[in-house]
């Protein structure tokens, strides 16, 4: 298992480990560079390996100073400190770490793009002339709480169920015959389509907002983001 460009860590508190032990030999006669990570610096195993890192503690958490405790979380930070350390001189960007870890939660979110979540088929659209009532059943049938209001497919603006609760409750007699061009908040905030999730929910977070209309570079509407869409 052991390849000619491989760096070996070993983990041993007492540094005479005896499994580390037989492979001793082995590991020196083929060369690779080896980093230990040992209680006592004095061990067979801190003598024998080309870097010696000092994870000793006073004494363990355990009542009775037995069972590894302190030790194994000095361990764990010392390996997190390697590992970050490693990061900076690789330079090792998010879209690595999606690169090498692309089944995780993480790396699918690094790796997709609002399209490839983004809701695209039988969006709910009215026109700027279209009556609040006619509005409510496209909002409706569209099962997303909003309206985009478009004209020869320019995207005009959008109406949602908070501006139809806030319409109702500012002005509730006749508002059911007003316009969309009345009552839809104008300009809405629009991602393009080929950014990554994470800056949508970025935007989305610091904007307070739940829905994103996605745009494609021609500006023309290809779909509706919902914050819950990742």
């Amino acid at each position: 298992m052991i390849q000619a460009e491989d760096t070996l860590v070993l983990i041993s508190y007492s540094g005479e480990t005896e499994e580390l032990m037989r492979l001793l030999p082995s590991l020196k006669s083929f060369g690779n560079p080896s980093i230990a990570l040992v209680g006592n610096m004095d061990s067979t195993l801190a003598k024998h390996c080309d870097c010696v890192l000092d994870i000793s503690v006073d004494r363990e958490t355990c009542p009775n100073n037995l069972a590894p405790t302190t030790s194994t979380t000095m361990t764990t930070a010392m390996g997190d400190a390697l590992a970050v350390a490693l990061m900076e001189c690789r330079d090792f960007q998010p879209q690595d770490f999606a690169r090498f870890h692309p089944g995780g939660s993480l790396g699918r979110k690094l790796l997709t793009r609002v399209k490839d979540l983004m809701h695209k088929d039988n969006l709910p659209v009215c026109a700027p002339e279209t009556t609040l009532k006619d509005a409510i059943s496209v909002m409706t049938q569209g099962r997303m709480g909003v309206v985009l209001v478009q004209d020869a497919g320019k995207l005009l603006g959008i109406f949602t169920d908070g501006d139809l609760r806030r319409a109702m409750l500012k002005e509730s007699e006749g508002m059911i015959h007003k316009t969309m061009a009345s009552l839809m908040t104008a300009n809405p905030k629009t991602i393009n389509e080929n950014v990554m999730i994470v800056q949508a929910e970025e935007q989305m977070l610091r904007d307070k907002i739940t829905l994103l209309v996605v745009v494609d570079d021609a500006l023309r509407v290809s779909g509706i983001l919902e914050i819950y869409d990742r």
